[in-house]
């Protein structure tokens, strides 16, 4: 039998390296190479990598973005996810491809695929399917040769596994937590957070950010009592999620597990700009809203022979996958029909030596006390107002709650106040009272509550203070939401970091229903209230922003 392939080329995304600014991630084709030797080897199948010039292989990409006429940047990078490469082939250490090449790469990008198929070569794209709860990870594949995708769908996964998987973990998350996300009578909408670099947020050859989808956001959070922000769990940077809290009232934070979150009854909708989570949310039976078209499972994007995901296991590195994908099965079964050998079903797990968001030891929500009016609460372990701690904390620290990070969210349900009872405690208003204490003189920590900063805040002792404000008692209010942006204001430009990050520890909180006038010792509002933009730490999360999104601007040009 004629072979189909004379050579095998192991790629990824080269033009994401150090030469575009961003940082390189050799690992995968490096698993690739390691994953298929074997089998190419016992094929007589010669192999090769294409690699930038940083990782010591040929291709010298900034050349290549000269000749593209595009900046080397990160905003650079994303129009080269869509540019026309076919006539780089050959040039710069760019490889050629042609017939008789297949290529099997991790994450190929429209531009790269386009040049591959134009050059007469076949692929095979390679990356972790998104559907990640399952007891062990699969491979999802997709290429541009018929007789590769038969061999791939010759060997799909199949989909009532995943229906399975997420209902042994709804389950196991209903008997193991609470059956809604902060109060039962809340209706919730969920965002989910991504990567800051991530070719799933490449649209129209641009990196769209939170910033670009605040509209449709806005309208997606209207529907609900609270809009919940779950940050990427690997990206600790917030600033690029700061606009969607400045833009939308009734934003909160959370860091409990995603799929906990999908299993919750009061989750109406899970949102994003593209993150995988949206492919998992159907199995939860959530509707998911995909913010933005990536250019990378775009249609129009991709060469017309490009074939849709396929979800496979880890035989895709089988001896039987590759000599089916290469026309040389008959040859080696003579004809005969041949049933495929077991795979070691962790083998993709022990690989990547991670699960992302599933974790069979995760604990379900958390049950959330409903607070109790007049009565002060402190935070220590045991009280009903740990359960308030939804994102940005560390635990108790002897004296409190200790923030970690720049930014913390308390989420309080409140008890029904029926509109007949208000109307007969005229004149009346809800106090709130908190005490905290700031980890250093320089930490600065501003509390913003519907989307207004709050007031400033008294000063009790050292690094002591007292923040009393009202809220109106409406009727319709089920839960106070209140967020605290932390940062150190003596720290500037160019000067040395410090050891300790700035935080604050949330000492004690009490809630009051109160009639009359002059009851509260509040601090002197404001002409007018504060826009949260307007805060040092936030507006230095502002400027980085902006600067990311002009930079996008500058190198899109007329596009």
């Amino acid at each position: 039998m004629t072979r189909r392939f004379h050579n095998v080329v192991f790629a990824d995304d080269f033009f994401r390296s150090p030469a575009n600014g961003l940082q390189y991630h050799v690992a995968n084709r490096r698993f690739l190479r390691g994953f298929f030797d074997s089998a190419l080897g016992r094929l007589g199948l010669p192999s090769s990598e294409a690699a930038p010039l940083s990782e010591g292989g040929r291709i010298d990409v900034a050349r290549l973005m000269d000749r593209l006429e595009l900046p080397c940047t990160p905003a650079g990078w994303a129009r080269a996810c869509i540019a026309d490469l076919h006539a780089l082939a050959g040039r710069d250490g760019m490889p050629a491809f042609g017939p008789g090449c297949l290529v099997i790469g991790w994450g190929l990008t429209p531009a790269q695929q386009h040049c591959i198929d134009r050059s007469g070569a076949r692929y095979l794209d390679i990356e972790i399917d998104p559907r990640r709860f399952t007891e062990h990870l699969h491979f999802c594949a997709r290429t541009n040769d018929p007789a590769v995708e038969a061999a791939l769908l010759a060997r799909r996964v199949d989909e009532e596994l995943f229906w399975n998987h997420a209902s042994a973990l709804k389950g196991r998350f209903a008997r193991h937590g609470a059956t809604s996300l902060f109060d039962q009578r809340l209706r919730v909408g969920l965002f989910f957070g991504q990567s800051l670099v991530d070719l799933s947020l490449v649209s129209g050859g641009r990196t769209m950010h939170p910033a670009s989808v605040i509209a449709p956001l806005r309208e997606l959070a209207q529907g609900v009592d609270l809009l919940v922000v779950k940050p990427h769990p690997y990206e600790s940077a917030l600033h690029d999620l700061a606009p969607i809290a400045r833009a939308i009232p009734n934003v909160a934070w959370t860091s409990e597990n995603s799929y906990a979150l999908l299993s919750a009854a009061n989750v109406h909708f899970a949102a994003s700009l593209s993150s995988s989570v949206l492919a998992e949310a159907r199995y939860f039976r959530k509707p998911a809203h995909a913010l933005i078209r990536a250019d990378r499972n775009a249609p129009e994007q991709l060469p017309r022979t490009c074939s849709g995901w396929i979800p496979v296991g880890a035989e895709l590195g089988s001896m039987d996958f590759m000599a089916e994908a290469c026309g040389l099965a008959d040859e080696r079964s003579g004809g005969a029909a041949r049933s495929f050998p077991a795979w070691p079903a962790a083998a993709i797990d022990r690989a990547f030596l991670t699960r992302w968001g599933f974790d069979d030891q995760a604990r379900g929500l958390a049950e959330v006390a409903e607070l109790q009016l007049e009565r002060p609460y402190l935070f220590h372990p045991g009280s009903p107002a740990m359960s308030w701690l939804s994102h940005g904390w560390a635990g108790f620290d002897g004296e409190g709650a200790r923030s970690e990070g720049e930014l913390a969210c308390l989420v309080v349900p409140l008890p029904a106040l029926s509109a007949r009872s208000l109307s007969q405690m005229q004149p009346h208003r809800v106090e709130v009272r908190i005490d905290y204490r700031s980890n250093a003189k320089a930490t600065s920590v501003h509390a913003m509550l519907d989307g207004a900063v709050l007031p400033g805040q008294r000063v009790t002792g050292a690094r002591r203070r007292s923040l009393v404000f009202e809220v109106e008692p409406a009727a319709g209010r089920k839960c106070l939401v209140l967020q605290f942006v932390v940062a150190d204001t003596a720290r500037g430009p160019g000067m040395r970091r410090k050891a300790a990050r700035p935080g604050f520890t949330l000492r004690k909180l009490q809630v009051s229903l109160r009639m009359g006038r002059g009851l509260i010792s509040a601090p002197p509002k404001a002409a007018a209230p504060a826009r949260w933009s307007e805060i040092s730490p936030v507006r230095a999360m502002a400027r980085l922003f902006r600067a990311v999104i002009d930079s996008a601007r500058g190198s899109a040009g007329s596009h």
